[in-house]
C-alpha cells in the first residue's frame, strides 16, 4: 500500500510550483492532497510539509492514502526519496499513530508502520493486528509482502476458523488458537516456529515447529508437528517427535518413539491415536504397563476390605 502512496508523491512532486513556501518546511496548505496525472493514487491530510533538504515530505492529520482497493489510514505521515538518473524515486514511508490498512481482503492495524520500498515489504509494529478470512493474529511485528498473501508476525497469536466436525452432535464453533515466536504463510497454509502451543477443543498441544492446512472455505483441516511434541488431553497424555491433527476428526496421531499414558497404563509403540475429548488410546506395535497403586494405598484398600483384621 505504502509503495503506492511514496510513489505518488515522487511522481508530482518535480512538478510543484516554484513559488512554494515548502522549501523551508513551512505549511504548504491547510488541506494537502497529492494525486499524479493519469494515477489513480490519491492522499489527502490536513497538513503538508516539504523538506527539500532532508529529502522527505510529510503528511499530519487525518492522513489517508487510496489506490484502487487499498486504503491506508494515519495521524502523520513522512516520506523518504532519492534522487537516480535524474528522476525522484520513493526509498521508504513511515506512518506512525492509528495506523489502519485495508488491502482487499486482509486488514492490519497498528501505532506504527515502516515500509521498505525496493524490498516490497511493510512492517507493522506497536501491537499489531491483522485478520483475513481465515485467521485473525497477533504478536509484537507484523510483516506483509505486497503483492502477494504471504505474512510474517513475531510472538504470534493466530486464531483459526476450524473445519467443522465429523462428529453431527459436536459442537461446530472450536477455533484452532496457536502461538509461537514466528509465523510465516500463504492463503494455503501457515508454518508456525518456536515455542509453538495448540488449543483446540480439549487439547494442548506444543512442537518446535507445526504446519497449518487450509481448506477452500479458509477453514483449517490438518496441523502437522514436528519435534518434541507433547500433547494434554484431559488426564491422557502422549509423546513424541512428529504428530498429526486431523480437526475434522478430531483425531491425533503421534509417532517418532511415541508414548503415552493416563491414571491407569503407561504406553509405547509405533504409533499413538486419541481422539480428542475422549478417554482412551489406540496404538500399534503396542508395549502396555499397567499402573499399580502404592504399597501404602493397597494396604488401606485391603484394610477397608476386611474390616481391619487381618487374614490368616
Amino acid at each position: 500500500m505504502i509503495e503506492y502512496l511514496v510513489t505518488a508523491f515522487f511522481v508530482a512532486q518535480p512538478v510543484q510550483p516554484a513559488t512554494a513556501t515548502a522549501s523551508t518546511g513551512t505549511r504548504a496548505t491547510n488541506t494537502a492532497a497529492v494525486s499524479p496525472k493519469g494515477g489513480e493514487t490519491e492522499i489527502t491530510s490536513k497538513r503538508m510539509t516539504i523538506l527539500r533538504d532532508q529529502s522527505t515530505l510529510m503528511f499530519k492529520e487525518d492522513v489517508r492514502a487510496k489506490r484502487d482497493s487499498m486504503d491506508l489510514r494515519c495521524d502523520e505521515l513522512t516520506a523518504h526519496y532519492a534522487q537516480f538518473g535524474g528522476k525522484y524515486t520513493a526509498t521508504r514511508g513511515e506512518c506512525v499513530g492509528n495506523v489502519r490498512a485495508v488491502d482487499g481482503e486482509r486488514t492490519a492495524q497498528g501505532e506504527r508502520a515502516d515500509f521498505d520500498v525496493p524490498g516490497r515489504l511493510l512492517v507493522v509494529t506497536g501491537n499489531p493486528e491483522a485478520q483475513d478470512p481465515a485467521a485473525h493474529l497477533k504478536g509484537s511485528e507484523l510483516r506483509l509482502m505486497l503483492g502477494s498473501q504471504n505474512f510474517e508476525v513475531k510472538d504470534a497469536t493466530v486464531t483459526f476458523k476450524s473445519a467443522p466436525l465429523d462428529a453431527k452432535s459436536a459442537s461446530q464453533n472450536n477455533p484452532v488458537v496457536i502461538t509461537s515466536k514466528r509465523v510465516s504463510g500463504t492463503r494455503a497454509q501457515a508454518v508456525f516456529s518456536g515455542d509453538v502451543t495448540v488449543k483446540h477443543r480439549t487439547m494442548d498441544l506444543r512442537c518446535d515447529k507445526l504446519t497449518a492446512y487450509y481448506n477452500g472455505s479458509r477453514e483449517v483441516t490438518r496441523a502437522d508437528c514436528v519435534g518434541n511434541v507433547r500433547a494434554v488431553d484431559g488426564d491422557r497424555r502422549a509423546k513424541g517427535e512428529r504428530a498429526r491433527l486431523n480437526v475434522p476428526t478430531g483425531m491425533l496421531v503421534v509417532t517418532g518413539n511415541p508414548e503415552a499414558e493416563d491414571p491407569m497404563i503407561h504406553f509405547r509403540g509405533t504409533q499413538v491415536r486419541m481422539a480428542l475429548g475422549g478417554k482412551s488410546f489406540e496404538g500399534d506395535d503396542a508395549t502396555v504397563v499397567f499402573k499399580t497403586a502404592p504399597l501404602k494405598e493397597q494396604e488401606q484398600r485391603r484394610k477397608d476390605k476386611t474390616g481391619g483384621t487381618k487374614q490368616p
